[in-house]
């Protein structure tokens, strides 16, 4: 059984109710469709743009859609063309309006926090790298890691994430 598998059924998509006013289960059905074919245009168009989140506004299976994001980047599976999409979504997650509903999706990603650091220190995709330092700022805790890896790795992030642009101290979190 894969991880992103594995996560998906720990959550009883039928009995949430999405953004689209249908179940959920069609969530999990949709993105892992989704990871077959191209890119969206949009981050999270068809699976959870309108579905999970309406703008900042999170709905009933955002934790859920969290914890199987988390899934999805400890995956080795899912295309890498896909992380910074995963990651922009995780972002809308975990920095929504409804703070309860954040906290959880942030319990969901605690988890990954590794993946998340090695995602910036990579060098991969600079636009993976900058939505996972945007989820990594939202853990206190983490923030004097997060700094260490900023100065590391100042040549993977965006010019608005470089030292010196951006004080992580003046960052909620």
């Amino acid at each position: 059984m894969r991880i992103l598998d594995f996560e998906i059924s720990r959550h009883d998509w039928q009995a949430m109710t999405c953004g689209c006013n249908r179940s959920a289960v069609h969530v999990p059905e949709d993105f892992l469709a989704a990871l077959d074919g191209p890119l969206p245009g949009r981050v999270g168009e068809g699976w959870a743009d309108n579905h999970v989140y309406i703008q900042s506004h999170l709905m009933e299976p955002a934790y859920a859609t969290a914890a199987m994001l988390a899934g999805a980047l400890a995956d080795r599976q899912v295309p890498l063309a896909w992380r910074s999409h995963i990651l922009a979504v995780l972002s809308h997650l975990t920095g929504g309006e409804q703070e309860d509903i954040a906290a959880r999706c942030k319990e969901a990603v605690r988890g990954c926090t590794e993946i998340l650091f090695q995602e910036i220190v990579t060098g991969r995709c600079r636009m993976a790298a900058a939505y996972a330092f945007e989820v990594l700022t939202e853990f206190t805790d983490l923030k004097d890691r997060l700094r260490t890896c900023q100065m590391e790795a100042r040549a993977h992030l965006p010019a608005d994430l470089q030292p010196g642009r951006l004080d992580l101290d003046a960052l909620r979190g």
